[in-house]
């Protein structure tokens, strides 16, 4: 988001540009180089749960077409194991495809797309597309039905002229340059924050999730310290009955090290379930009070 207006790549303009069937499909075919069927629904900010008490997802934009499922994600800050996220994504989507005593054959090919403002693996290429195949006979024919795609907005300067190296420019940069479908998707950037009550709802749910980002890393950074604080007291006592017991330095060092990395670990696990439920209020009180974190040491059995 710059100077107050909402653009492509902010969660609440893809999606809302997404419901734009002409587009949605468009950008889909861009990116997967080949034309998809007619489509019969499109859902943004769509909940998906396997079951009741399994962990849910929420898609920016699932598409159904006549032949295929898509599902197009926005990222704009980097996460870790987007490889294990997007193998979770497939399970949920063919969970809700295919019914209750229906045959295999009927999951339809399904594309898990991610558009990240980010290299998401860090090999410096612009497209990852993953898919699965045999380690001892690559040619073998898998059948499984799915591709995984995830680009690298940054990398666009590294493909071919074409409609992909536009699009992943403009994402990038916001500059539609000459190319007609991103000049569309710019018209259609300036129309959705021409609409006032929209924008200004959409801009300061953005921007309350920004501050909670901001927050969840100092909170992150702070336990992270404190839990080095912990271990290292922890590893001062344990190093000190060690080596009186063995009369050894290297008793001390190595309980020094054991316990540095325990205390780490231990705050490290509250926090990632504390994030995980939500309750930051709590992170911030771990990172700060003593008998507070040991009251949720207790509640999460660490």
């Amino acid at each position: 988001m710059k100077d107050g207006m909402l653009e492509f790549s902010d969660w609440p303009m893809f999606d809302r540009l997404m419901e734009d069937e002409a587009l949605c499909r468009e950008l889909i075919e861009i990116i997967l180089d080949e034309p998809i069927s007619d489509i019969e629904y499109i859902a943004t900010e769509d909940d998906v749960r396997p079951t009741l008490t399994n962990h849910g997802v929420r898609l920016d934009a699932f598409v159904k077409t006549k032949g295929e499922i898509c599902d197009i994600e926005m990222q704009t800050t980097k996460r870790g194991a987007l490889g294990k996220r997007m193998r979770y994504y497939q399970g949920a989507l063919d969970t809700q495809t295919l019914h209750k005593g229906e045959n295999y054959k009927k999951l339809p090919p399904c594309y898990i797309i991610f558009i990240c403002m980010h290299d998401p693996f860090g090999e410096g290429i612009p497209v990852y597309t993953l898919d699965v195949e045999c380690r001892e006979e690559p040619g073998t024919r898998v059948g499984h039905g799915f591709i995984w795609k995830a680009l690298s907005a940054p990398a666009w300067e590294k493909l071919p002229e074409g409609r992909l190296r536009n699009l992943l420019h403009y994402v990038w940069t916001g500059d539609a340059g000459g190319d007609s479908f991103a000049g569309r998707l710019a018209v259609a950037v300036d129309n959705a924050n021409e609409d006032e009550e929209w924008a200004m709802e959409k801009r300061a749910l953005l921007t309350f999730e920004e501050d909670l980002e901001i927050q969840k890393q100092i909170a992150i950074e702070e336990s992270q310290e404190l839990g080095r604080e912990i271990g290292l007291a922890e590893g001062r006592a344990e190093g000190r009955a060690e080596g009186r017991a063995e009369g050894r330095a290297e008793g001390r060092a190595e309980g020094l090290s054991e316990g540095i990395d325990r205390g780490e670990a231990r705050l490290g696990a509250l926090v990632e379930k504390l994030i995980g439920a939500g309750r930051m209020e709590d992170v911030s009180l771990a990172a700060k009070d003593a008998d507070a974190r040991r009251i949720l040491f207790a509640e999460f059995d660490l």
